[in-house]
């Protein structure tokens, strides 16, 4: 059988309603690809827009209110000497919810200084002089001892006591200032520590300074008392806390 090799040719270049074949066949090459084009451009607009999620609402973080400030100035009893690590300033201020700076030094007084023998250091100075080292703002002032300035004339006394408890005041008007009469140990206190008390609590009166009386807590309680015979225990310094807070219950109201 005969072939005509140009049968494809001439397959192409037939005439279809006065169009040649070739050209139906690229019309509907470009309808195809149109169509494929617009059915993929479909697709990915019926995917959904795209939607902002408002991040749930979480509670709003509560700031503690701060604490505040109870300075105590104040011999070794105060520091906390002989009590294995408690001292009644610490644990008063545990219990009031206050932040506590202990500037109590062995030794010294409203007029005693101290020495490396009984702080710590080649100096130490008076209350008055340990009250240049309170930084902030307290709300409340302890001073609290005096046993050191036996021997010394209760008008002295007195006068360093007033100086101290001006200054304080001027310094601090909005805090609450306190005196802690002096204590003792479990043996019976002097007459003469009782005299100093009434020249503190004078002082105490003229400047508006309350004062914590807590009638010697320690007297004839040798089982209060560390090994050294004069400075409390731990059980000792819980004692003088609480009768400390059973004082300042009244004193605040609370």
């Amino acid at each position: 059988m005969h072939r005509d090799s140009g049968g494809a040719a001439r397959f192409f270049t037939r005439d279809i309603g006065g169009m040649p074949l070739w050209s139906l066949f690229l019309v509907a090459a470009v309808v195809c690809g149109g169509a494929i084009a617009i059915s993929s451009g479909g697709v990915a607009s019926a995917r959904p827009a795209p939607t902002f999620a408002a991040p749930t609402s979480a509670p709003t973080p509560q700031i503690p209110e701060p604490k505040s400030l109870a300075v105590f100035l104040g011999d070794s009893y105060t520091q906390g000497v002989g009590g294995e690590g408690v001292r009644w300033p610490d644990l008063v201020g545990d219990e009031r919810g206050w932040d506590v700076a202990n500037l109590a030094l062995g030794g010294t007084g409203y007029i005693a200084t101290s020495d490396a023998n009984g702080c710590g250091r080649p100096y130490c100075g008076t209350y008055l002089e340990a009250s240049s080292e309170i930084v902030g703002s307290p709300r409340y002032i302890f001073v609290a001892g005096g046993r050191n300035d036996l021997g010394a004339a209760p008008a002295d006394v007195l006068a360093a006591a007033d100086t101290l408890f001006a200054q304080l005041r001027e310094r601090y008007p909005d805090a609450q200032i306190f005196v802690v009469e002096p204590w003792f140990d479990d043996d019976a206190p002097p007459n003469a520590l009782g005299n100093l008390s009434v020249a503190i609590d004078e002082a105490a009166a003229t400047n508006g300074v309350t004062v914590i009386e807590t009638n010697q807590p320690l007297r004839a309680q040798e089982a209060l008392i560390s090994e050294d015979g004069v400075h409390p225990n731990a059980e000792g310094y819980r004692a003088l806390a609480a009768e400390v807070q059973a004082a300042l219950a009244a004193a605040l109201g609370a």
